[in-house]
């Protein structure tokens, strides 16, 4: 697994009922995003926090993707930000310490069905396109292949 994936997302609508627990997750994770730095019994007990964390505000998360003390950590959540009622990229890439199946699993949770994630790395792009709570299908994807996120404020008046 590569250190960081090239990331992208179109369509990631958030699920109006979630966006106050995925506004506070973001922004844990985001605190957090240097956790691989830290050592020793501080690093343990920060994992079970964040973990403990994620389970209280996803069910996904919690029957699916871990166990009580441990579990993948989704630092990528941290790159996003909710903009209105999306969740946008604050960077190209995100962390690759989760698999992009894993990772849009967890968000599928939070976004609403149809939004699009593509991960990319030395052999290409690969899409994930949200279906249902807990349910991603892979799509097929190519180097480059993933459109450009446009920005909400350069295309607030493309309907104008």
């Amino acid at each position: 697994m590569p250190d960081r994936y090239r990331c992208r997302v179109e369509d990631a609508v958030v699920r109006p009922e979630k966006r106050e627990a995925l506004e506070g997750l973001v922004r844990k994770l985001f605190e957090r995003r240097h956790h691989g730095l830290i050592g020793g019994r501080e690093k343990d007990w920060l994992t079970v926090e964040l973990v403990q964390s994620l389970r209280a505000e996803s069910q996904v998360y919690q029957e699916e993707l871990s166990t009580k003390t441990d579990s993948p950590l989704p630092f990528a959540l941290g790159y996003f930000q909710v903009r209105g009622n999306r969740l946008t990229l604050v960077s190209d890439e995100v962390p690759a310490n989760v698999s992009p199946e894993t990772f849009v699993r967890f968000v599928s949770e939070f976004v609403q069905v149809g939004a699009t994630f593509w991960f990319g790395d030395e052999e290409g792009d690969q899409a994930w396109t949200i279906r249902g709570v807990g349910e991603v299908e892979r799509g097929a994807g190519t180097a480059g292949a993933a459109p450009r996120q446009v920005p909400e404020d350069e295309s607030a008046g493309a309907n104008n």
